[in-house]
């Protein structure tokens, strides 16, 4: 294309985007100012003699025009339900019938997803309908994209937040409603082929991932992969918003433009720039699909295979104007895309690397240019990237966001050349453990190194003073004015000619399998180091923090593992059991279930998904939730051995722990307020001196059942029952079990008041202190079958008296007795 052709192109290009970006902006109140202005130039150009300027310019006038125009036919009606389902906001129940048409999101406590509605019930006819619902519900069943659904519930209208129209939002995408936990039913299977089959594809390679690696890298790596960001602890979220990294996870699209360059660059000193460009063209598309092929990616990818495709023509300004001319066709295509983050992000980010990586890249290649060549070559590649990436992005973020992250630059320094090397481990891993689990936790190991180094290298920046600042109502003209120094630098870095090759110093040599060889090694080593876990002869009790609900984790000095309960999250319990076992620790010996409840059941079908499980023992009542169902269909799935738990059983751990279960009784207990409740799984668990009596959540009638047994109930420690209600932990039980210390399970600021004053006066006046888990976050009873040690995550507390006898001080981490 000759220069002239070019220009025109790119100057028809960024006069349709101006006008898609002054109708976001201003509506249709600019399209006068905007026709006023373009004439007044075009005169200005026709007085001064210069006919075909004058031509040009209004020509591009009216592009710009028929962009606006273009934008306000698509907006969405200030009424979003009118002719749609959302005329039933805001009224009593609805039947309707629908498609789920994407996967759904699966949070702490529910999932969610959009429903496509086709029909609603009026009486007992169906009458046609349209629009989308997002529909909030339990975790269980779990449903899939394409699931024919059958609803009954409250629709509401989206609200309107100060700031951030949400209503809008959801509007542009289709969705007019909202309904929390309707009644659902599953009545049958549909949508697209192509995207049932890639969900299909997916699937098994997030199920390896959870199998293979422990949280929250395997969180990371689905949302990096595979586009699962719901699952990313909110923790880790908010340390990748302080250091400006969030980008690598939140933004599918950004990650696109990221392997398309980091592709291209980090190929092209091996196998040459244009093999690294087509090879790069292949895996963006691949990794589209892989991620889920969602509207944003699919932009994004369009973007990035302009890009790649314009600079194996070999033209720099080819690919700008491609670039540009992509941008204005999918904003012509669907307009309101300039109001999207992720349009925004890539095509930022695609314009940053196009106009200024290149020659920063031989910037910083002249500056490395005494290391080895091909590392020289990378890490230019690399940090040139990531630079006009970053600076290119660096306004929208804070204007869209509300922050600016101070520490951005150099984690984005360290943190984007980790991106490539996470992206690639994550798919081997998720590849290798489809195939096989055994081959999966190998490949997983190996992932699992440069993922805990970007959440470790998140937490450690957003830790630093003022990595992060407000600059709330910055507004758009705060963004235009940011981006006036970034453009300046960037014409900086273009205008400047890089010096003579012939005063460049000679680089040495590396050799590629010597590279390899290294970091295989090192990956190998960390391996090793991580799987020796001495045997100290200690036994080691974690009441864990997953909210109001309960979750022990025991270790024996033999090794073997049991979990007691899972608590009512399993991302929750999967976090926990993340920080407390090494990376390669898969198994669990033992799971048992002390009764049916959602808080105490929801968290172990993730286990049983997660880990290996070697037996599984529990309660005599079945319990009535579809977290419960769910639970026992994963026990049968897996063809675990499913032992009724009833008193006079016994479990060996080796090395000399046991644990005995006190109940329930041989004749399930019957007619007290809670029958669930009544007949949980109690069981004491004993290391020489010292003993732990986990109690589930036993009600009076239980407990008066388990003393009038005559059992030896006797315990160092006391696991207090139902997470300190009032109806449990009686003045009798506590004067048998003769505690030293009690720690209760409970969610921090609960709805049911737990623990109660009640037991907590209780535990005052016997001389028991009491740690919580809302209060003092996981707590970790240590002991040699002698003495104990305790530790918690925050906070402390006061008289701890030992397994044998004699009072401490106060201590906030360990505290041991002698």
């Amino acid at each position: 294309m000759s220069t002239a052709r070019r220009a025109i192109v790119q100057g028809v290009a960024v006069a349709w985007l101006a006008g898609v970006v002054a109708a976001a902006l201003g509506g249709a109140a600019l399209w006068p100012l905007l026709a006023l202005g373009g004439a007044g130039v075009a005169i200005g150009a026709l007085v001064a003699g210069r006919r075909r300027e004058a031509v040009g310019i209004g020509a591009l006038v009216l592009v710009a025009l028929a962009a606006l125009a273009r934008y306000e036919g698509a907006r969405p009606p200030d009424a979003p339900g009118t002719g749609s389902v959302g005329v039933f906001n805001d009224g009593g129940p609805v039947t309707l019938r629908g498609t789920v048409v994407d996967e759904p999101e699966e949070s702490d406590l529910a999932q969610r997803f959009s429903l496509r509605v086709d029909a609603y019930r009026d009486g007992d006819a169906w009458r046609p309908t349209s629009g989308k619902v997002l529909v909030t519900t339990r975790l269980f069943p779990r449903y899939r994209y394409g699931d024919e659904l059958q609803l009954t519930g409250v629709l509401q209208t989206p609200p309107r937040f100060d700031g951030f129209d949400y209503r809008e939002y959801l509007a542009r995408r289709g969705v007019v409603s909202l309904t929390a936990f309707p009644d659902v039913e599953r009545v049958g299977s549909g949508g697209s082929v192509l995207q049932r089959a890639l969900a299909a594809v997916r699937r098994p390679l997030s199920d390896a991932l959870t199998r293979s690696l422990p949280e929250p890298e395997s969180a990371l790596a689905r949302g990096i992969l595979l586009g699962e960001r719901a699952s990313i602890p909110d923790d880790v979220t908010d340390e990748f918003n302080r250091s400006g990294i969030s980008h690598l996870v939140a933004i599918s699209g950004y990650n696109v433009m990221l392997v398309a360059g980091f592709t291209a660059g980090g190929l092209a000193w091996l196998i040459g720039r244009r093999e690294a460009t087509v090879v790069a063209m292949i895996v963006v598309v691949a990794y589209a699909l892989v991620v889920g092929a969602s509207p944003p990616v699919l932009r994004a990818t369009l973007m990035g295979e302009v890009m790649l495709g314009a600079t194996l023509a070999g033209r720099r300004g080819s690919a700008l104007g491609a670039v540009l001319l992509a941008g204005a066709a999918l904003a012509a295509w669907q307009p309101l895309n300039v109001d999207d983050i992720s349009f925004q992000l890539s095509f930022a980010a695609t314009l940053g690397m196009v106009l200024f990586a290149e020659p920063l890249a031989e910037r910083l290649r002249r500056g490395l240019a005494r290391l080895p060549e091909g590392l020289a070559a990378t890490l230019s590649e690399q940090a040139a990237v990531t630079v006009a990436a970053s600076l290119a992005v660096l306004p929208i973020i804070g204007a869209s966001f509300g922050r600016v992250s101070l520490i951005s630059l150099p984690a984005n320094l360290i943190a984007v050349p980790l991106f490539p090397l996470v992206l690639a481990s994550a798919f081997f891993a998720a590849l290798a453990g489809a195939v096989s689990d055994g081959l999966g936790l190998l490949a997983g190991q190996a992932a699992y190194l440069p993922l805990a180094a970007l959440v470790r290298l998140g937490d450690l920046a957003s830790g630093l003073p003022y990595a992060s600042v407000s600059i709330d109502g910055l507004g758009t003209l705060g963004a235009a004015a940011l981006y006036v120094p970034v453009l300046l630098l960037g014409g900086l870095v273009r205008g400047r000619t890089p010096p003579s090759s012939a005063d460049a110093p000679a680089p040495l040599r590396l050799r590629p399998a010597l590279v390899v060889a290294l970091v295989v090694g090192v990956i190998a080593a960390w391996v090793w180091w991580d799987g020796l876990a001495p045997d100290e002869g200690r036994l080691s009790v974690s009441i864990l923090d997953v909210g109001q609900g309960d979750a022990i984790l025991i270790e024996a000095p033999s090794g073997r593992r049991v979990l007691v309960d899972g608590g009512p999250s399993g991302a929750r319990l999967a976090q926990a059991l993340g920080r407390e076992l090494p990376p390669a620790a898969r198994r669990i010996d033992v799971v048992v279930l002390s009764h049916g409840q959602d808080d105490h059941v929801t968290g172990l079908v993730t286990a049983l998904e997660r880990y290996e499980v070697g037996a599984v023992l529990a309660g005599p009542l079945p319990g009535k939730s579809t977290a419960y169902a769910a639970w026992r269909e994963a026990v049968a799935d897996r063809g675990l051995p499913l032992r009724v738990a009833v008193v006079g059983d016994w479990i060996d751990l080796g090395g000399g722990a046991r644990i005995e279960v006190l109940a329930p009784p041989a004749r399930p207990l019957r007619g007290g307020a809670d029958d669930l409740n009544d007949n949980s799984v109690i069981l004491r668990l004993v290391y020489g001196e010292v003993s732990f009596l986990l109690t589930g959540d036993v009600a009076a009638v239980g407990e008066e059942a388990l003393l009038a047994a005559g059992l030896d109930v006797r315990a160092t420690v006391l696991k207090v029952a139902h997470h300190g209600s009032d109806g449990s932990t009686t003045p009798a039980l506590l004067a048998a079990v003769q505690p030293r210390l009690a720690v209760v399970s409970a969610g921090a600021e609960n709805t049911y008041g737990h623990p109660s004053p009640t037991l907590e006066l209780a535990l005052r006046l016997a001389g028991v202190p009491e740690l919580r888990t809302d209060a003092n976050g996981r707590v970790r009873l240590l002991t040699d079958g002698r003495d104990l040690w305790v530790a918690t995550e925050r906070g402390a507390f006061r008289g701890f008296a030992g397994a044998r006898s004699g009072a401490l001080p106060t201590a906030e981490e360990a505290l041991r007795s002698r």
